[in-house]
């Protein structure tokens, strides 16, 4: 019986074209096969796409159509998407697993059922804070996100994170250089946008901030640089204090008094209550922490928030402090370091979204209390100069200070936190 023969892939790409003046969200892909097919296809990204296939008697044929045809998209003012092409050669690798398998499996948890739940449930909301914003899909089968058009690769996020930047510099001014910056973001980071593209949603603060935590998400969900699939991503771990015994009702109760003593009535989130204490652990994040106390001491209890679908980010590095070029809605007066308040409701706002409107008020609330190494102390009194102030290692806001009304500490090295516990409120 002679063998049937099977048709491969010898090149393909995918163009894209974004000019929202044009109303164009547009994306053409071009694959040529082993047994001389040319196949093309396109239309808007996210919809269904048109293709038609061409036959050909040689591959070169099929190759110098494919070759031709791109060449022309490119004149035209198309650009190369920056995806993984799985029909293309990369050094990129992903990693076969499920997301919520690695980290169930990486994040060690002493068998706790309520723990292992915990993980599932931060590593469910993180995929939902995804693709409940956008069309962003998340494959079950490889643990991976990917664009209408497939899936994004690193450079590409660190590209959108410059052009995001810029675009939020410009306020709400409407030219051609802002809709040149929104259709190279929207380029790097395809997205469906209807029939109509309405540009004018990338002035606002909210769809900024969506767009950013959409990136950052991306970031801590797709572990791509890998070299090696067995390679720890998480590596930390979670144990639930327990209520069965002497030790872990203790505990419980000197975190709740110290949430309790802290609480400002007049905050929409003091009607929370304390339900869950784990104690966590990021190995490398207590080294390097107990290094940088053991130098300029002052060691405080600060409250840390955030909400539920960036603590998967969290257990995978850490606290971070975002770049300068980072872009967020909640502001950073005093400097562009890791916020943290002796004020529990002050902290417990950010995980309830009351800063940010924009987010998904569905969450389970959560929030961190850390260890804040402050070293020598600066107390603002005035905006005048910038921050962190020379000679100091952290800042010390009082309450009624530069009209800020509760109390805030800002650290700017990230050896100065360490986290203590994850807390769980109802």
């Amino acid at each position: 019986m002679n063998a049937v023969a099977v048709s491969s892939v010898i090149d393909s790409c995918t163009l894209i074209y974004v000019e929202v003046d044009e109303n164009s969200n547009k994306v053409w892909k071009g694959t040529v096969l082993s047994d001389g097919l040319f196949i093309a296809e396109w239309g808007r990204v996210g919809s269904k796409l048109q293709s038609k296939t061409h036959q050909f008697s040689y591959v070169s044929l099929a190759q110098n159509k494919f070759e031709r045809t791109k060449r022309q998209k490119l004149r035209k003012g198309y650009t190369e998407a920056q995806i993984i092409n799985k029909n293309s050669p990369t050094t990129v690798k992903i990693a076969p697993e499920d997301l919520d398998v690695i980290a169930a499996k990486q994040i060690e948890h002493g068998k706790d059922p309520r723990a292992k739940q915990l993980i599932r449930y931060l590593v469910a909301v993180n995929i939902h804070d995804i693709t409940s914003q956008t069309d962003i899909i998340y494959n079950f089968k490889t643990g991976n996100f990917s664009t209408p058009l497939g899936l994004v690769t690193p450079q590409a996020i660190a590209e959108a994170r410059d052009y995001l930047f810029q675009i939020a510099n410009t306020g709400k001014t409407d030219n051609h250089h802002t809709r040149s910056l929104i259709n190279s973001y929207l380029r790097l980071i395809p997205q469906k946008l209807g029939n109509k593209i309405d540009y004018q949603i990338f002035y606002s603060q909210a769809e900024i901030q969506r767009q950013y935590e959409i990136l950052n998400a991306l970031s801590a969900a797709i572990d791509t640089n890998t070299t090696d699939a067995t390679q720890n991503v998480f590596e930390c771990t979670i144990k639930r204090i327990p209520g069965s015994t002497i030790q872990g009702r203790k505990t419980f109760r000197e975190v709740r008094k110290i949430y309790e003593s802290n609480i400002n009535h007049n905050h929409v989130s003091a009607k929370h209550k304390l339900r869950r204490v784990y104690e966590i652990n990021i190995p490398s994040m207590t080294k390097a922490f107990e290094k940088k106390a053991a130098q300029i001491g002052n060691v405080k209890l600060h409250w840390h928030g955030t909400r539920a679908s960036n603590l998967l980010s969290i257990l995978k590095q850490g606290l971070i402090i975002p770049p300068a070029n980072a872009v967020q809605c909640t502001g950073r007066m005093f400097g562009n370091g890791i916020y943290g308040s002796e004020q529990s409701t002050k902290a417990l706002n950010y995980a309830t979204n009351y800063w940010n409107k924009s987010g998904d008020n569905n969450q389970r609330v959560f929030m961190l209390l850390c260890d804040f190494a402050m070293g020598k102390e600066y107390y603002p009194k005035n905006r005048s100069g910038g921050f962190p102030v020379k000679g100091y290692d952290s800042t010390y806001v009082k309450p009624g200070t530069m009209n800020v009304i509760n109390q805030e500490s800002i650290v700017y090295s990230t050896d100065q936190v360490n986290i203590k516990y994850l807390c769980e409120f109802l």
